[in-house]
């Protein structure tokens, strides 16, 4: 029996290429103007009047108390040799993410009318976001014996965050400006269910092996072997949004805001299908009471509200290995990938504007494939 376990601390440094890119160009950090005399007519700049144009106003801001993003990341593993050559591993990980990133975008409201009265889009970066996530797994692995090696992965996971932007580059606008708590959902990269493994199984013909130990029959089938991988998963969370228009582009929040639900209608109802994975019908245009003040429309459908489709995964190899000598070797290896030609589902329209299209599935992955090798080791 093997305990083992691990905990650790990580603070992320990185938001000074952030300023450089987005706020180290601009008012007040800097002021570019290029002057230049056109002609003996024309007043040059001096030192002292040398811009004649005034400062222009600035689109990025930076929380003045930002403080650096840390994560702390932690994990315990028991193992345990079983009979028959099997080692059974039992797991837990997890993580805490503070002081994260989230940027907003202030604009004109019913409770702040004063709060951009030019209506001009600028961003705000804080760091005000957190992430949680907790993982559970069991790891069974049959060691070589009988030319037999089987290995299989179960993994539990669980992610939130308010950050929008775990698992990403950057993060995203949240909708709501004055609400950070409603961007509180699934992270991105929450995979609640997943099963992995792989295998190997070498043939027992030839020297040495149980059956067809001699003659012609011997030297062709031995050195074969099949061997595969597979992998079984439910899908990551889909986001409901509307795209960039001239009004949320405005409000600097184009693809972030998000539809109503609506009321006693199932979003999975009917769902699951090529034609409509999830029921579209359950979703509306939120309302538009506030309508003199456009910035202050917001849906109530929470971020990443839905899954999209699982994992399907299997490849397989049939190799043959000839020994040419102690030192020498020829290996024959054909490989299919997605050997059961299993369709598998990948995009999802999640465009709430998109009538024609909005909850089907947009495109698949990669059908059955073959790829075949040749080997020498010398």
């Amino acid at each position: 029996l093997v305990v083992r376990g691990g905990y650790g601390m990580n603070y992320e440094v990185g938001e000074y290429g952030t300023f450089a890119k987005d706020t180290a160009y601009q008012p007040p950090f800097v002021n570019e103007q290029s002057n230049v005399c056109q002609s003996e007519t024309t007043p040059c700049y001096s030192l002292a009047n040398g811009f004649s144009t005034p400062n222009t106003i600035g689109t990025y801001a930076i929380d003045p108390h930002y403080r650096l993003p840390h994560v702390q990341a932690y994990n315990l593993d028991i193992q345990k040799t079983l009979p028959w050559n099997i080692v059974m591993n039992l797991g837990y990980n997890g993580a805490i993410g503070g002081n994260m990133d989230i940027k907003i975008a202030p604009r004109m409201t019913p409770t702040a009318p004063g709060a951009d009265p030019g209506n001009l889009p600028w961003y705000y970066l804080e760091p005000g976001a957190f992430y949680h996530m907790n993982a559970g797994t069991v790891r069974v692995n049959k060691r070589l014996t009988g030319g037999v090696v089987l290995g299989a992965n179960y993994e539990w996971m669980h992610a939130i965050d308010n950050a929008g932007g775990v698992g990403g580059n950057s993060p995203l606008t949240a909708q709501n400006w004055q609400d950070i708590g409603a961007e509180v959902s699934n992270s991105t990269i929450d995979q609640r269910h997943s099963v992995s493994g792989t295998y190997l199984y070498e043939l027992p013909f030839g020297q040495d092996r149980h059956w067809v130990t001699t003659g012609t029959a011997s030297h062709i089938l031995e050195g074969l072997s099949i061997s595969g991988s597979f992998t079984f998963a439910t899908g990551n969370p889909l986001n409901i949004t509307y795209p960039i228009t001239s009004i949320n582009a405005t409000c600097g929040t184009g693809g972030t805001l998000r539809p109503d639900y609506v009321s006693g209608v199932s979003p999975t109802a009917g769902g699951g299908s090529l034609q409509q994975w999830f029921n579209p019908n359950a979703f509306t245009a939120p309302s538009a009471a506030n309508s003199a003040f456009p910035c202050a429309i917001y849906g109530n459908v929470p971020r990443d509200a839905l899954t999209g489709p699982g994992t399907v995964t299997n490849n397989m190899s049939l190799s043959k290995t000839l020994q040419l000598g102690e030192t020498r070797s020829w290996e024959f290896r054909a490989t299919a990938s997605n050997v059961f030609n299993t369709v598998q589902y990948s995009d999802v329209d999640t465009n709430a504007s998109d009538k024609a299209d909005f909850g089907r599935i947009t495109s698949v992955n990669a059908m059955r494939s073959f790829q075949f090798t040749s080997r020498f080791r010398f």
